[in-house]
């Protein structure tokens, strides 16, 4: 399957359409683009205006020039013009490439005016017009019109004086761009490339084929025209032949580019294309260098202001893909016998022994519709009966009539009873339709099985005309529907939504499944079991192109930690619509890895040991230290040896909270917060699939100050300080911040802060640390708020009040010394 990092269109499409990288907003499922590419569509134009009277030619053709250079406006003349119909064309803009022609010809339609446009067959230039006209003279007229009105500037007028316009002209390149105005469908006719000029012309004509999506063409084209005139090779040629390989899911080729664009560009190579070049190498197995790519990627993000925030998550990207690649396999997977040299892809399960399945293998004709991404048949839905044994899918057949129409229809859901059916397809009418940038996007529909006959289907209504939506999945009691798009909201180029399916068939609007899932790059494929969520990512860690995530559900906490399905079901290439039975263990997913029979092809597998379930869990209850009644409503965080956030939770109503789903024998930091209770921290370690308990008993704030031989104090757990140092430690800040809450809650309170040394070292210089060290500890209370009005003094005193007998006259080891170095808290004013 051709990822928008590595997909074949026909996954793509219906793999997501969705968007494919940063520079191409457009690349979306099964759209067939209207871009500014030369075509080998009939060039058919009906005269728009008639000549207006019989005055003789050559008069006509005077008066028309001079009105023209009296406007200013030049007039190019050209005979015998390859595919070009004669007339008068007014020139809005002549452009070198396409680039940017869509925006600049939305902008004119804005203005009234529907233009047409063609590329010059001599100069290779892309003229943009406001019409084609059969008398000079009514150019002139239109052309004023246009320039009086303020609604664009007339470049010149070509005109084309003899009709050298022959469709379909043997040799010419094939690729088709028109764009429909009022009836009129002007595309550029076929052109000619002589053989001094080819290298260019391919480079072009490949150019458009890349605008248009047409990958596999534009590689082979690139790739042509840089061996017939490699002096023409540049960065931006390089970067799309590369993409070029890349979207048609090449990694080898694809590969060999990025690597050539990385010794051009170097550190200046972007994050973007880092990425790219370290998915290629994944899906060349080149991981040693991937590695080292993605390394550099990672030091790019860091970098940049958001990368600073990811620090975390990029020091973990390395040791998760050693441990998936180091994994021991725990499936059993086979390729199935019903696929064909194409596409096949998107199982899902239908009745008690039928998968639908989507295959572009087109049995009915055999060179019927294909689309131009890899010149492969549009989809159509199929179902075939289950081999309870071999896994097999048998005999074939087209889904529904009434469902498959001649575009794409993939990606399929059923609801639990098999009588409602949603599913992904283009959004057309009598033709596709198009958004204001010409692209035909996806939607989701569903239909009803009434007397053994699927209905005709209805569009689903959260769906939209400027985005894509598809993939969809049903929660096993039907109440939920799960499905894929790149709508705004979304965090990366696709992501994973969910929405209620009311008992009226209704909707709730659409919910973001959130950042534990959803990552900056695409989600998709989702399939739900109602304890599990399998899904397909190219964001999350994983060995090459799309691979297969699983995340549990929790129905307080929602989706738990994501987790890569390891090899093999995971492969360096594409490896995507996964589904499950979780009674048998069994199922089928799709991959484009190297071995298959076509471009996708569906697998079969099996777990071949039983699920390990982690019983890896922190529980505790929550309770007055006094009372010893249960407090409900606290906050209790999981934190790492790190101090970094993991989870959290609210204590039940009989205070009791849990953790589950952890790692054996690792380190734990909880920390529970509660309102008028002072914040406490526990450190625990969880062991082979246990329960480790922690019950938390909390202090009320007033009970942290204490009496001690008749001085008020703030209780907290010493403040200690490293040897020969004054700054704050971590254990020491989790103390401080109590003390902050603590005089947070009595606002009239006053202190003062004394801080202390050992005995090691001169006493003139532990008297100095000391005072250091009270001074630390002050600036830390002013740096969380506390007004320095309400510190009356922080003053050491070194050596002068031991805790402890360790004066330096007897022997101590270094736990005694330590108790020595602290700071305490005298209260002045309540």
């Amino acid at each position: 399957m051709n990822n928008t990092f590595s997909f074949n269109f026909q996954t793509l499409v219906f793999s997501c359409l969705f968007l494919i990288s940063t520079s191409f907003t457009q690349d979306i499922l099964a759209q067939e683009t209207d871009f500014n590419a030369a075509a080998t569509a009939e060039l058919e134009v009906d005269p728009i205006v008639a000549k207006s009277d019989s005055e003789p030619e050559d008069k006509r053709i005077e008066a028309w020039k001079e009105e023209a250079a009296g406007l200013g406006i030049p007039v190019s003349s050209y005979s015998d013009l390859k595919g070009i119909q004669k007339g008068f064309y007014p020139v809005l803009a002549t452009l070198a490439t396409s680039k940017g022609s869509s925006k600049l010809i939305r902008r004119l339609r804005r203005n009234g005016i529907n233009p047409i446009s063609f590329f010059h067959p001599e100069n290779e230039n892309l003229y943009i017009c406001s019409g084609r006209y059969e008398a000079g003279d009514d150019a002139i007229s239109a052309a004023k019109q246009i320039a009086l009105e303020g609604r664009h500037r007339i470049v010149s007028i070509l005109s084309v004086e003899d009709d050298a316009y022959t469709p379909d002209e043997p040799g010419t390149f094939a690729a088709e761009t028109s764009y429909e105005t009022n009836g009129i469908n002007l595309s550029a006719a076929p052109v000619k490339a002589s053989a001094e000029k080819a290298p260019n012309a391919i480079i072009k004509r490949a150019n458009q084929y890349f605008d248009r999506m047409w990958y596999a063409d534009a590689a082979q084209m690139y790739e042509e025209g840089l061996e017939r005139n490699p002096e023409i090779k540049s960065p931006e040629i390089i970067q799309r032949v590369a993409d070029a390989h890349y979207f048609n899911s090449d990694m080898e080729r694809a590969n060999f580019w990025y690597e050539q664009l990385y010794q051009v560009e170097d550190e200046d190579l972007s994050a973007e294309y880092l990425f790219k070049y370290s998915q290629a190498l994944r899906g060349a197995g080149k991981y040693g260098r991937a590695r080292r790519i993605l390394k550099l990627y990672d030091k790019k993000l860091e970098d940049s202001p958001i990368g600073r925030y990811r620090r975390d998550e990029l020091l973990e990207r390395q040791a998760t893909l050693d441990n998936i690649l180091d994994s021991e396999d725990l499936f059993a997977v086979k390729n199935l016998k019903v696929n064909s040299e194409y596409s096949e892809f998107a199982p899902a399960f239908y009745e008690e022994d039928k998968v639908v399945y989507a295959s572009s293998m087109d049995s009915a004709f055999f060179a019927t519709r294909r689309y131009k991404w890899n010149d492969q048949p549009y989809l159509d839905l199929y179902v075939a009966k289950m081999n309870e044994e071999s896994e097999e899918l048998n005999a074939p057949i087209k889904f529904s009539k009434s469902i498959n129409t001649k575009y794409h229809e993939a990606a399929v859901a059923f609801s639990p009873d098999h009588n409602t059916m949603y599913f992904t397809r283009n959004n057309f009418g009598k033709k596709l339709r198009r958004d204001n940038q010409g692209v035909n996007h996806l939607k989701l529909y569903r239909s009803q099985k009434i007397n053994g006959e699927w209905t005709p289907a209805e569009e689903l209504p959260f769906n939209g005309e400027d985005f894509s939506t598809g993939h969809p999945a049903v929660s096993p009691d039907g109440k939920q529907l799960f499905f894929v798009s790149d709508r705004p909201g979304s965090m990366g180029e696709t992501d994973i939504f969910a929405v209620d399916i009311n008992e009226d068939g209704s909707f709730s609007i659409p919910r973001n499944l959130g950042t534990n899932i959803n990552t900056e790059q695409k989600e998709m494929f989702p399939f739900f079991t109602g304890s599990k969520l399998y899904f397909s990512s190219d964001g999350h860690t994983g060995i090459g192109g799309l691979d297969v995530f699983q995340a549990a559900f929790d129905e307080e906490e929602g989706f738990l930690e994501v987790k890569n399905m390891g090899k093999p079901i995971n492969s360096s290439k594409d490896d995507f619509s996964f589904i499950v039975s979780e009674e048998t263990q069994k199922g089928y997913f799709a991959s484009n890895r190297d071995g298959g029979k076509g471009d996708d092809d569906l697998y079969s597998f099996e777990r071949l040991f039983p699920e390990e379930v982690n019983e890896n869990a922190i529980a505790g209850v929550i309770t007055d230290k006094i009372t010893g009644e249960t407090l409900p409503d606290a906050m209790v965080e999981l934190l790492d040896e790190n101090n970094i956030l993991l989870k959290e939770v609210i204590s039940d109503m009989d205070g009791s909270f849990v953790f589950e789903d952890l790692e054996s024998n690792t380190k734990y930091h909880l920390r529970i917060r509660k309102d008028t209770y002072a914040e406490k921290d526990q450190f625990l370690q969880t062991y082979e699939n246990e329960l480790v308990t922690a019950d938390v008993p909390l202090s009320k704030l007033e009970e942290l100050v204490t009496i001690e031989a008749g001085v008020k104090k703030l209780k907290t757990e010493m403040i200690y300080f490293d040897f020969d140092k004054s700054t704050i430690r971590d254990d020491a800040a989790l103390e401080l911040d109590k003390l902050v809450a603590v005089m947070q809650e009595h606002p009239g309170m006053v202190i003062k802060i004394e801080s202390h040394t050992d005995s090691w070292g001169p006493k003139e210089y532990n008297l100095k640390l000391s005072d250091r060290r009270a001074k630390s500890t002050r600036d830390y209370l002013i740096s969380q708020g506390i007004d320095a009005e309400r510190i009356e003094s922080a003053i050491g005193y070194g050596e002068s009040q031991l805790l402890n007998e360790c004066d330096g006259s007897v022997r101590c080891g270094r736990d005694k010394h330590h108790r020595n170095r602290r700071s305490e808290f005298i209260i002045v004013d309540m």
